[in-house]
């Protein structure tokens, strides 16, 4: 193998946790994407195959210990807390507000914002394949790369919504949706994103529905820049064709002046 070859073998390892044998199979197959040879890892039911036969090397005390490293003292309840989370987030050397965090919450099925159950913590770094904070450090940057994956960034988008919304509570905060927003749709991603928010504060200034939430998504990944092919009598959320509207008098107020 190549230095090239080599780096990507490693990332796919840190990926899946998948042994080099494994690995390389599937990146072979793959042409050497590593995208493309997770999709077969896990498609091709070898994660199955690896998770079997790497179980009796994930210690699980382990994983128990670091629950309880992190667990929070001041209450009878197993979760892992605010300063809990934060202890890991510093240990792991992210800030909690890194969208990382997100999607590794996302791994862990977490329930509820800045809170881990036990089961949530101990089965989510299992299915990472992590028993050590070292080991889900090295796991990041493959978390990170996973946002890339438009299926998968879907998933982790849909998923915010739930995270976010307080207990109790059917709908999201619009200081929290907002936040939200922030992360998960900078400007790199959507260049209306700050026209979006100011539009939100400014019309709706209450909070935030599911279908508004998901739709929006739809809305980011297949309009034009300038909102060119925006179907008016499409089944669009009233806060969307709102937004289209504000977006297309500001757009023909420039061009006027």
């Amino acid at each position: 193998m190549n230095r090239a070859q080599k780096e990507r073998l490693a990332q796919f390892v840190g990926i899946t946790g998948a042994d080099n044998s494994v690995a390389q199979r599937c990146l072979e197959a793959a042409g050497w994407s590593v995208e493309a040879g997770i999709e077969i890892f896990y498609s091709s039911g070898m994660h199955l195959q690896a998770a079997r036969s790497g179980g009796s090397r994930l210690d699980r005390d382990a994983i128990s210990r670091l629950f309880q490293r992190y667990r929070d003292t001041d209450t009878d309840e197993e979760v892992i807390g605010v300063d809990g989370i934060q202890a890991m987030c510093e240990d792991l050397g992210v800030q909690p507000d890194d969208i990382v965090v997100l999607v590794l919450s996302w791994h862990f099925g977490a329930e509820a914002m800045c809170e881990y159950s036990r089961k949530e913590f101990e089965e989510g770094m299992a299915s990472l394949a992590c028993d050590s904070i070292d080991k889900l450090k090295a796991k990041l940057p493959g978390l990170r790369q996973e946002l890339q994956d438009t299926s998968k960034f879907r998933q982790i988008y849909q998923y915010a919504y739930l995270f976010s919304r307080e207990k109790g509570k059917k709908l999201v905060e619009l200081d929290v949706a907002l936040a939200m927003w922030d992360l998960l749709l900078p400007a790199s991603r959507w260049q209306h994103v700050e026209a979006w928010k100011e539009f939100m504060r400014t019309h709706h200034k209450r909070p935030v529905s599911r279908d508004t939430w998901n739709q929006l998504l739809e809305f980011v990944l297949t309009a034009a820049p300038d909102l060119s092919n925006y179907d008016d009598s499409g089944a669009w959320p009233y806060l969307i064709d709102e937004f289209v509207e504000e977006m297309r008098k500001q757009q023909d107020g420039k061009e006027g002046s």
